[in-house]
């Protein structure tokens, strides 16, 4: 989960306001002429997200320890909380020693090959998760200045391979830093168990970890592969902002649904 991230307009609930922060990113490849906008607001350890087009993306909200995920063209959502991560981890368990058992009538390259794409998606288990490569991450010295903030640039790289460069900044430097730290790692503390059934190097699990070690925002983020950069996230604005109660509330009128894993309805069955 790359919070980094989710995007729509909603009727407020409330007109009470809280000062809070707005933070916007750019994503896309590199020279591209249509970034999509990512918007993030902070407010007392809530969080809102959105990305894509007014009224067509994806809004997440954070609050009370739960993650709430709208869909604002069936105008539904999903909640995620501790009772939830536990029974799609337990779910997701089972699963992979579904697969494990009957990889294990496989021919041997039929199996050599499911486990290594198990393992590139954090499903391997046992040994293979022990054998697997490892993400690593590398302080290069380098700075930059993105949107006016001084940043220091760390490689990720796993087996070797440079997947990113972040460019961290210290969370003080950011206007809502502070703020969006702390919450940040409560969604990342909320979402562990969930994010670890998919192993060490799943794509879901990163974003906390990296936090943690570069001990800062990540202003720029560059994705590689083959060692070219194939896309980059950055900090377009950060600004204290009053924020309306509301904007932290599931919309009226929309349907809870339940959250599942393995096969099934559609999201919007």
């Amino acid at each position: 989960m790359r919070i980094p991230a989710f995007i729509v307009a909603i009727s407020l609930a409330s007109s009470a306001t809280y000062a809070g922060a707005y933070l916007e990113t750019a994503s896309g490849a590199p020279g591209s002429k249509q970034a999509q906008v990512n918007k993030m607001w902070f407010d007392g350890g809530r969080m809102r997200t959105e990305n894509g087009g007014q009224g067509e993306g994806a809004v997440a909200i954070f609050k009370d320890q739960a993650m709430y995920v709208l869909n604002p063209q069936s105008k539904s959502y999903r909640k995620i909380d501790k009772a939830t991560i536990d029974q799609l981890s337990g779910q997701i368990a089972q699963a992979r020693k579904q697969m494990e058992a009957a990889m294990q009538n496989m021919p041997p390259e039929r199996r050599a090959m499911m486990e290594k794409m198990m393992g590139q998606m954090g499903g391997a288990g046992g040994a293979a998760a022990a054998d697997a490569p490892k993400r690593v991450l590398k302080n290069t010295g380098r700075t930059e200045t993105v949107a006016g903030i001084k940043c220091t640039v760390w490689e990720a790289s796993v087996g070797g391979q440079k997947e990113e460069e972040l460019c961290a900044a210290p969370p003080g430097a950011v206007t809502g830093g502070d703020e969006m730290m702390k919450t940040l790692r409560g969604v990342g503390e909320m979402l562990k168990g969930f994010t670890q059934s998919f192993g060490a190097n799943s794509k879901a699990d990163n974003a906390w970890r990296d936090m943690d070690t570069i001990n800062g925002l990540p202003v720029l983020t560059r994705d590689f592969d083959g060692g070219k950069v194939t896309s980059e996230t950055r900090l377009a604005v950060a600004r204290k902002e009053s924020i309306a109660a509301g904007r932290f509330d599931v919309p009226a009128g929309y349907t809870e649904k339940k959250m599942t894993f393995g096969p099934g309805p559609g999201p919007d069955q």
